[in-house]
């Protein structure tokens, strides 16, 4: 589960009491904030371990930084409205990070339903060999006399490097409308694979527990298949992991793989466990935590994806607790890097093998992970920024001026200056 803090409101941890929304932030109006400026200079290095922070950019005060997608120079923002009363507060901004110049404003063509906080995410992906960001908005098309309103999800294709919408469709889903939820719902790409794309729309709270799955072919623009109750979690290599919740107030939870193209089932896993969750672990594995029973003891699995088979098996023992991970992230080469609140570890994403960690109490700062890119780790901790060597875990750089969540060669997205609220970008100086 994404968790949003400080932005729209708090999810639960798993295990936790149910999700409490605080005060939303307003998105900043371009037309007051954003002007243009001579582009600043770019340097390119793979990978980067020092960014400018005196040359920090704000993009978006509503929008955490690992929520931003870069595209070259172009920031892809989703934005998080708080009044939806003509039509969705959500939408995508596309930002010369160059420039800070605000290329394409892409808005929902309907109203999002009355359900309280709605999260847009897009995904960047390539589409036909080309890059494409596809934005799913949940929206309600309106009643007519004694017909009711029908919720929708509406995805949206954008080219990232002219910021034109390419097409519009729509996935009609069922519930998720009316009044009268106490959480936000988030609406997302889980992932695309083999001309998929698996759209799932998840109500956090533990009290309302669900998530439901849409596979969009993105060839004919078609519902291939649907799964309710199934939150998608991981999609790659033509397979769709994710959590399956029995019934009951704290049911147990199964983790299945289904065909992407078909909805078929390929595997399930051996055992339903509690405060289950799979993390997206690269081209071929999958990460899935979870209890066997609610309070008992913990346990981590590499899985194969296209198999389920546990390639690795981390389990709590008697002194030496199991780690417990809250989010993992793919270098997009080699690494896996997963983390939760006393404890950082990176897994070969080829192999499944566990390859260093750093836990509370071993005598280094546990940083807080942001984001990982080609063989390095940024993070911070009590000392400030710092970049670990994503094969061996060693400090690689320790004053790279910021602690980016969305980095390429040339420039990162990470917290606005001085807080870790909102997004901003910064330059690559080396």
């Amino acid at each position: 589960m994404r968790f949003v803090t400080g932005i729209v409101l708090v999810l639960a941890a798993v295990g936790g009491c149910a999700s409490t929304p605080i005060t939303p932030i307003e998105p900043v109006d371009p037309g007051n904030r954003f002007t243009s400026r001579p582009p600043v200079d770019l340097k390119s290095i793979d990978p980067p371990t020092r960014f400018n922070a005196a040359a920090a950019t704000p993009l978006e005060i509503s929008t955490n930084a690992d929520e931003v997608l870069l595209h070259g120079t172009t920031a892809v923002v989703p934005i998080h409205g708080s009044k939806p009363t003509v039509s969705s507060g959500e939408e995508i901004r596309l930002i010369d990070t160059r420039t800070n110049k605000v290329r394409e404003v892409i808005k929902p063509t309907y109203p999002q339903p009355k359900i309280g906080t709605v999260i847009a995410l897009p995904t960047l992906t390539s589409v036909q060999g080309r890059p494409t960001v596809l934005a799913p908005f949940l929206g309600e098309a309106p009643g007519q006399g004694t017909t009711p309103g029908r919720p929708l999800v509406e995805v949206v294709s954008i080219d990232p490097e002219n910021g034109k919408t390419d097409w519009r469709t729509e996935i009609p889903v069922e519930g998720w409308t009316g009044t009268g939820r106490s959480s936000g719902v988030e609406v997302s790409f889980a992932g695309v694979a083999d001309g998929v794309g698996v759209v799932r729309i998840v109500d956090p709270s533990l009290s309302a527990r669900r998530g439901d799955t849409y596979a969009l072919d993105l060839s004919s623009r078609k519902v291939r298949w649907s799964r309710r109750g199934f939150e998608a979690r991981a999609v790659t290599a033509g397979v769709v992991a994710g959590q399956q919740p029995g019934t009951g107030q704290t049911p147990k939870v199964q983790v299945r793989g289904i065909d992407a193209r078909t909805g078929r089932q390929r595997w399930a896993s051996p055992r339903d466990a509690y405060s289950v969750e799979v993390f997206p672990a690269g081209p071929s594995k999958a990460v899935v935590r979870g209890r066997t029973d609610p309070g008992g003891k913990k346990y981590v699995d590499v899985v194969e994806i296209t198999t389920g088979k546990a390639v690795t098996v981390t389990e709590e023992k008697s002194g030496k607790p199991a780690p417990h991970p809250l989010n993992c992230l793919y270098d997009e080469q080699a690494i896996t890097v997963c983390s939760g609140g006393d404890w950082v570890a990176a897994l070969d994403a080829q192999t499944g093998s566990w390859l260093w960690s750093i836990t509370k109490g071993g005598g280094r700062l546990v940083p807080l992970v942001t984001g990982a890119w080609h063989g390095v780790v940024y993070g911070r901790t009590a000392n400030g920024p710092v970049v670990l060597d994503g094969r061996t875990g060693t400090d690689r750089e320790t004053q790279p001026g910021v602690a980016p969540s969305v980095v390429n060669s040339s420039m990162a997205i990470g917290p606005w200056p001085g807080g870790g609220l909102g997004s901003s970008s910064y330059p690559v100086i080396g």
